[in-house]
């Protein structure tokens, strides 16, 4: 997991940039998706697509801190 991710979740949720954290999750769950109908060919994307989902995770966590 990048640190850099968690830095710009932290930033986002001490601002209260709720939109961000959306527009942030929204465009890793495109790109997982996009990964994950490519699998199968020549190059193994198990590992770009774990990174993903787990930055996924990240961000969710900052929308749910937000809201408390």
């Amino acid at each position: 997991m990048s640190e850099a991710m968690k830095w710009i979740v932290d930033g986002f949720v001490k601002v209260n940039n709720r939109q961000a954290l959306n527009d942030l999750k929204s465009h890793h769950c495109r790109m997982a998706t996009e990964l994950k109908s490519r699998c199968g060919g020549v190059f193994d994307l198990s590992s770009p697509i774990k990174q993903l989902e787990d930055e996924i995770r990240v961000v969710e966590e900052g929308l749910l801190a937000g809201e408390r």
